[in-house]
């Protein structure tokens, strides 16, 4: 390794940083939106703001992961930060809704290469005994970003202008860029390859088509045809990029990793935990504002402990994996997970707030040990050439499984919600057809200047409605974190390092 501990110290710093204002980017727009809507108007272009980062974000991940395995981490992961500041800079200066789109892109396309690359970095710098320990940091920085984006984004709005909520991404990207650039050396022979553009057209293609399907324009999925028809679409040019990449001379995703039992299992696992967290981030905050009449504050700070116990579980995680192996730590790890989504199978409208914090910190500690452990036994198994790729596929899958179950999950509210809400919508709007425009959609339950125009009664009626409808994401967080236990099953036993991979490390 060779790398002095105050110069570790300094990169993973550097890819904190970076992977924190890629995660904020995700939330701290959010409560800027309806200024933002004043001053540019195109409010039917509203959901794009985020869907587009979401996509650039996602699909880009395993591209440059194989770029990484290529290049090195080190220019990978400036030009993420290069294209990140540049489009938070463009964004700053939108003056059209397209325009603020085109450069959310730009941002999310550079997330999509300082996420897993940052991620990858740690994974080379540190050994095994410690990799889990820092890993964790990872997690609690995209727990917190949950948090303070929202109440960061009012803020700064309100008491600056709605273009700081991007360019005050700028200072702390150029120190990220800054320290990683000074401190990060990596010796290893580039080798030549040939690009594989044709499959990186086809997974681009396939994945933006499925993402945009179950994205449902940035909004709420629907099940219309040309709805069906992009989601089916997207997948059969998924399946020919498969056929593609068995015959590439160097595919930008080499398939033999999924015949790594290790990898396979930590994919599966993967899907089911992004599930969990996705569900967990939507879902409950709209509980606690729609269903408690709590305030974003109050939301925010429900979720909180999600950021709490994952760096923990990550530390206890850690050590369990040095003396009962990876395969004890993921037991223990989905166990908890699935009692947090027992947790909230009951929750209704007389809840309380501490039993719902609760049960987000015991998820929190499930994914701490989970999430660590499978990115933990994936990098130490794969050698250093296959794992910027291994470990974007990682992050990519946990993404896709969050996208998948928040649209199905939608679905469910929107289906369970049915007439009783509509009734409940038409009592409470006492015949005012404006305010029954607003109640029609549940997340109006979340403006608290809203719920002052509805009377008690009325407005206990519709948040006792939104509780009940939401009843079957719990059991959908239930069921997820029920699958995340059978699958750690199936994970390899023995100790951690009879599974790691012997490869030196090009990193100095």
């Amino acid at each position: 390794m060779g790398l002095s501990p105050r110069r570790k110290a300094l990169i993973t710093l550097a890819t904190l940083i970076g992977t924190f204002l890629a995660a904020l980017d995700s939330t701290v727009v959010g409560t800027a939106m309806p200024t933002v809507i004043g001053d540019l108007g195109g409010l039917p272009l509203y959901p794009w703001v985020f869907a587009s980062y979401l996509l650039a974000a996602t699909v880009t991940g395993p591209v440059f992961g194989k770029l990484s395995d290529t290049y090195g981490r080190k220019p990978i992961y400036l030009t993420g930060i290069f294209l990140f500041l540049a489009g938070s800079v463009l964004a700053g200066t939108s003056e059209s809704m397209s325009g603020l789109i085109a450069y959310r892109a730009l941002q999310g396309l550079g997330a999509g290469a300082v996420q897993p690359v940052a991620v990858t970095i740690v994974g080379d710098i540190f050994e095994l005994e410690t990799r889990a320990r820092i890993q964790g940091l990872f997690g609690a920085v995209w727990g917190i970003s949950a948090v303070v984006g929202p109440a960061a984004g009012g803020l700064i709005t309100d008491y600056a202008s709605w273009r700081w909520v991007f360019y005050v991404n700028v200072p702390f990207g150029l120190v990220a860029a800054v320290l990683l650039a000074l401190t990060l050396t990596e010796n290893f022979e580039r080798r030549r390859s040939r690009p594989d553009y044709l499959g990186v057209s086809l997974l681009t293609g396939g994945l933006v088509a499925v993402l945009l399907a179950l994205l449902g324009g940035g909004g709420a999925p629907s099940l219309s045809a040309p709805t069906l028809g992009l989601f089916f679409g997207g997948l059969a040019v998924l399946g020919l990029f498969v056929v593609v990449e068995r015959r590439a001379a160097d595919p930008v995703v080499p398939l033999g990793l999924f015949g790594d039992r290790v990898f396979a299992v930590a994919v599966l696992g993967n899907l089911t935990l992004g599930g969990v967290l996705f569900g967990v981030s939507v879902y409950v905050p709209l509980f606690v504002q729609g269903a408690l009449g709590g305030t974003a504050v109050a939301a925010g700070a429900v979720v909180a402990p999600l950021s709490v116990g994952w760096p923990l579980g990550s530390v206890v995680g850690g050590r369990m994996i040095l003396r009962r192996g990876y395969r004890g730590a993921l037991l223990v790890g989905s166990m908890f997970v699935a009692l947090g989504g027992a947790l909230c199978v009951p929750m209704d409208r007389t809840t309380p707030l501490l039993y719902v914090v609760f049960a987000m910190f015991v998820i929190g500690l499930g994914l701490g040990f989970s999430s660590t452990s499978y990115l933990v036994s994936v990098q130490n198994a794969v050698p250093w050439n296959r794992r910027g790729v291994a470990t974007s596929s990682i992050v990519f899958f946990r993404t896709v499984g969050g996208a998948v179950a928040v649209a199905v999950m939608g679905a469910l509210l929107n289906a369970s919600l049915g007439s009783r809400y509509g009734d409940a919508v038409e009592r409470a709007s006492g015949g005012d057809a404006g305010l029954a425009r607003l109640l029609a959609d549940p997340n109006s339950l979340l403006q608290p200047a809203l719920r002052d125009r509805v009377p008690p009664d009325a407005y206990a009626e519709l948040a006792s409605s939104l509780a009940g409808a939401l009843s079957p994401t719990f059991y959908g967080l239930l069921a997820l974190g029920l699958a995340s236990l059978a699958v750690a099953a199936f994970f390899p036993g023995g100790s951690a390092k009879s599974l790691v991979n012997r490869e030196e490390e090009p990193v100095g």
